[in-house]
């Protein structure tokens, strides 16, 4: 099941969030300053090499990657007006 929920449907849960929560009433979708930043983790993921710096590859011919060095880096983007947040969702069988 696909659900889509736009920009302004999420700012009135978070506004009727936090007035249920900290009794603070504030209308978040006219009274924005500016559009809510997202900051998210992007995983930088490092190869495996060989000492003479080719990659290894696995018995399927993929890159294996060396999770011991896979580092994370912080970034963030600005979720605006047109924008909207999907969710995939699965029924658990009976």
């Amino acid at each position: 099941m696909r659900i889509k929920i736009d920009q302004w449907e999420v700012l009135r849960a978070v506004q009727l969030y936090l007035k249920h929560k900290y009794g603070f009433d504030y209308d978040l979708v006219d009274g924005l300053a500016a559009w809510p930043d997202i900051e998210y983790q992007e995983r930088v993921q490092v190869l495996k090499k060989h000492k003479n710096g080719r990659v290894v590859k696995n018995e399927h011919g993929y890159p294996v990657v060396d999770h011991t060095k896979t580092t994370y880096k912080t970034k963030s983007t600005q979720w605006e007006d047109t924008d909207s947040m999907t969710l995939y969702l699965t029924w658990p069988k009976n």
